[in-house]
């Protein structure tokens, strides 16, 4: 199967070797814990590579990929795309995970995001008890800014180009508009 330039951006990234490992979670941290890399790829095998969601967004796409590192480890990974001055397409990883989804008692977004002055990029899967009656997912930041997505292959992205003010309102929808799930999100990111 053929991919979409941009995908093979993202693709390119996703089997290229790993870089260094760095911890960021505090040493005293117990249970989830969180890497960031310098360089490399995720040392992705590329026959595992699943594109489950792509997106577009105007002048970028948010792109969400299934995969197993030629180690065995199941991944995903929610990546941007965005075209280069030369027409080109460049990928950055958002973020992503492995070893299975946190135990929820009901539909969740297991988030993966980026902000700043300029954008808020977000998005995952909809995990937990009833994750597969999901059907739409809302944001509504506190400043009002609001978006929302389909949960397409249980998976819904996020694009806001320009700052936007947490925590953000999460709603989880059904086919019939119930509201499965209503949480808060990003409250520690709050001013």
């Amino acid at each position: 199967m053929a991919l979409a330039p941009s995908q093979q951006a993202v693709f390119d990234y996703l089997v290229a070797g790993p870089g260094v490992q760095h911890r960021v979670s505090p040493p005293d941290q117990r249970g989830w814990v969180a890497f960031t890399s310098s360089g490399g790829g995720a040392d992705a095998d590329p026959g595992t590579v699943e594109f489950r969601k792509t997106r577009g967004f105007g002048d970028c796409e948010l792109h969400y990929a299934a995969f197993r590192t030629t180690g065995g480890q199941e991944q995903w990974l929610l990546s941007r795309t965005w075209r280069r001055p030369g027409g080109d397409w460049a990928a950055g990883p958002i973020g992503g995970g492995g070893g299975g989804h946190p135990a929820r008692r009901r539909p969740w977004v297991n988030f993966a995001a980026m902000w700043g002055d300029a954008l808020f990029a977000g998005g995952g899967e909809v995990t937990g008890d009833g994750c597969e009656q999901a059907h739409l997912v809302r944001l509504t930041f506190a400043d009002g800014t609001a978006v929302q997505d389909g949960a397409d292959q249980g998976v819904v992205l996020f694009f806001v180009p320009r700052a936007v003010t947490f925590p953000a309102s999460v709603q989880i929808l059904g086919r019939d508009g119930t509201v499965l799930a209503a949480y808060e999100e990003f409250a520690e990111f709050a001013d």
